[in-house]
């Protein structure tokens, strides 16, 4: 038996319900005989969070989440892709993240009919990204728009570029793609987004979020903090929501 599987059997049989540690774990699994070396148990934990079996809820600390939680995916417009492919091309060491304004669409009850590409690339790129994107795209391309020049010189399928945050959550795949926890920290911390969601949506789109798909608490709060929103957005959770934190 592989540790992997080892693990597997070990959670079934513990209350994983409540947050446990990568310690807790390993003595679980020594009680049924198991001998399991830190590497192994390391890479095992790795894998069974890339799978979506456990999820993170702060330092050393996992749950199992319900079988009816998913990772989260989205399938980003045609649009979307073009620009990453073209940052891709010309940048292929670049860190950027893109989260499209129609995203939300799956989450809230007044859908978005037009849709804005926001692209957050590494802070000393932001510049050179937008000169690249603006001549791909017939200058319909906006660099850290205020609320005022956006509404005035939007367009459809416009892309907003921004500069990337440190602790910024990435995916381990293809990176450019949007993670659901930095999403979340983005409607409170990015101004702009914030002023284009009605805040009437803002608790469905936690609700929803938190419900369905499985959130890396940790990370989410790491990133909420780096912007200065982590305690305005456990209090927003606490006093605007039914969800329950599970590494409170």
């Amino acid at each position: 038996m592989t540790t992997l599987e080892m693990m597997e059997r070990t959670l079934r049989k513990m209350k994983t319900e409540h947050p446990f540690s990568r310690n807790e774990l390993l003595m679980e699994m020594m009680k049924c005989g198991a001998i399991v070396s830190t590497a192994s148990l390391n890479a095992g934990i790795d894998k069974m969070l890339q799978r979506g079996d456990i999820a993170r809820v702060g330092r050393n600390a996992y749950y199992v989440p319900p079988h009816y939680m998913r990772r989260y995916e989205y399938d980003y417009s045609k649009q979307a892709r073009s620009v990453a492919h073209r940052i891709e091309e010309r940048y292929p060491y670049l860190d950027f993240v893109i989260f499209e304004l129609i995203q939300l669409n799956e989450f809230v009850n007044h859908q978005f009919a037009h849709n804005t590409i926001f692209v957050y690339a590494e802070p000393f790129a932001t510049e050179f990204v937008f000169d690249m994107l603006w001549e791909c795209y017939d200058g319909m391309v906006l660099l850290k728009p205020s609320r005022k020049e956006y509404d005035r010189y939007w367009d459809e399928d416009a892309v907003v570029v921004k500069k990337l945050v440190s602790e910024a959550p990435l995916t381990r795949r293809a990176k450019w793609k949007s993670r659901l926890e930095k999403i979340l920290v983005d409607l409170f911390a990015d101004k702009l987004l914030r002023d284009l969601l009605s805040p009437a949506e803002l608790s469905r789109v936690y609700q929803d979020s938190f419900h369905k798909y499985i959130i890396d608490e940790s990370s989410l709060f790491r990133y909420a903090k780096r912007r200065s929103k982590a305690k305005r957005i456990r209090r927003f959770i606490h006093e605007e929501t039914d969800i329950v934190l599970r590494g409170q």
